[in-house]
């Protein structure tokens, strides 16, 4: 999945989240939630083509406040199964990965946020490890393989070319 639409819409839903939790009397106990999203869109960025992007996400988190009922952090966990289509060619895609936000609008994430396979088995893209974001949504440290991320998108393309 795109990490920066994956990104928006996790940091909207938190943010939805909150806004509708911090008038409530338990303000100071944290909020959990869980839903099942449906997510299609177009990519038209990782390749000289567009791939068509079609997901089912599941997530789960929680999100803290202080006494005062003000957001301090929120955890949220998401499981993506997917495809990833174009030219005829379709790949599977499966992520988990969680992101763990603060009220300063720092995103880390760890974990799988994109694992994209052949019908096959066989790897084609994966970005896994520790991405922190700062609150401009810029990379601000990163430690294992996240060609996605960083533009190395060549063997996406190749696989659905």
């Amino acid at each position: 999945m795109n990490v920066a639409i994956r990104r928006l819409a996790v940091a909207v839903g938190v943010l939805l989240l909150v806004a509708a939790s911090a008038g409530s009397a338990l303000a100071a106990a944290p909020v959990q939630f869980r839903f099942t999203e449906t997510v299609s869109f177009t990519d038209d960025t990782s390749c000289s083509f567009p791939i068509a992007l079609n997901f089912q996400v599941d997530i789960v988190g929680r999100v803290f406040f202080d006494a005062q009922g003000n957001f301090q952090s929120a955890i949220v966990q998401q499981n993506v199964i997917g495809t990833d289509s174009a030219n005829g060619k379709t790949l599977s895609e499966t992520d988990h990965n969680v992101d763990f936000f603060n009220a300063a609008g720092y995103d880390k994430t760890v974990g799988l946020p994109i694992h994209v396979r052949l019908s096959g088995g066989g790897v084609v893209i994966r970005d896994a490890g520790y991405v922190l974001f700062d609150p401009d949504g810029s990379v601000a440290f990163i430690r294992g393989p996240h060609p996605q991320l960083e533009g190395n998108t060549a063997a996406l393309c190749a696989a659905l070319s």
